[in-house]
């Protein structure tokens, strides 16, 4: 059998031919091609590319650290009606940018302002992603830095702050432990934050046979005198923001029975100072500490 005859013949049979009228249900509108060439153009993808200027950023990105580290400034979840501003540091997925341009603005399919945008990434690269895009990453699993506030004292209050009308109703201090024990031992910035009516002093000199002092000496690192506040209520609230912090440790008294203290905080003394001096002005009641990026979060 000759395959190729067979084959043609089959294709000139004359019910597969066509007439004009049968080949125009084949033809696609002009307007509905335009259409589907506006589809099918593939849309332009923003893609990272080294920064070529990178030097001039790198010293702001660490001074952000920094700042944060430092508690003068902070993370803040933002919300879907806030828009991005020029200038401003962002995080996503644990990596800071700054929003370093926003260019021509224009109006996006949702009728919101989007523009194409030229972001600084603290790894070294850059991009001119979408300001939508780049909004909704922030929206979804990011958050926003806030701008820096000006520096305090590090003190709790000034000895010429106090006067004679004001009371002194105790003592807020932070301890290190002195402990040999490898587990509290090799644990970076780990301290106790705690209250007393007396001098610190007193409180600690029974430390190293003490659970809540894990069974160990303890090294005075600050102290803040509380001025017509209530300790109790002081550190309550000192221990609430730091909850994320928590130190899980088992220490086992001079009997034999185990303890599990609750009052020592894995996070940054610079962390502890400015939580304290945002108790003094109010403001800690909107912050938490983020135990996985080291500073304080503002929440709403």
């Amino acid at each position: 059998m000759d395959i190729e005859k067979e084959l043609e013949g089959i294709l000139d049979d004359p019910l597969l031919e066509l007439s004009p009228k049968e080949l125009e249900l084949f033809d696609i509108p002009a307007d509905m091609k335009k259409v589907m060439e506006v589809r099918n153009k593939a849309e332009y993808v923003a893609q990272r590319k080294r920064c070529e200027n990178f030097d001039v950023y790198r010293p702001l990105f660490l001074q952000v650290h920094r700042d944060l580290k430092k508690g003068l400034r902070s993370l803040v979840r933002i919300s879907k009606t806030n828009n991005l501003q020029e200038g401003h540091f962002y995080v996503i997925d644990g990596q800071m940018l700054l929003l370093e341009c926003i260019g021509e603005t224009r109006r996006s399919s949702n009728f919101l302002p989007d523009a194409r945008t030229r972001c600084i990434y603290e790894n070294g690269t850059e991009s001119d992603i979408l300001l939508q895009t780049l909004r909704k990453s922030v929206v979804g699993n990011g958050y926003a830095v806030t701008e820096l506030q000006e520096e305090m004292e590090s003190r709790f209050f000034k000895q010429e702050d106090v006067t004679e009308e004001d009371k002194a109703t105790g003592y807020i201090y932070v301890l290190q432990s002195l402990s040999q024990d490898p587990n509290i031992r090799g644990e970076k910035d780990l301290y106790k934050i705690g209250f007393t009516t007396n001098t610190v002093e007193e409180r600690i000199a029974n430390a190293a046979h003490e659970p809540t002092y894990l069974m160990a000496p303890v090294k005075v690192v600050a102290t803040y005198k509380v001025v017509n506040l209530h300790s109790q209520k002081f550190e309550d609230l000192v221990h609430k923001v730091l909850k994320g912090g928590l130190f899980h440790v088992t220490v086992v008294d001079d009997n034999g029975t185990p303890h599990e203290p609750k009052e020592w905080f894995v996070v940054p003394l610079s962390v502890v100072d400015a939580i304290i001096r945002k108790t003094v002005d109010g403001s800690i009641v909107h912050y938490m500490y983020n135990a996985q990026l080291k500073c304080l979060e503002k929440v709403h």
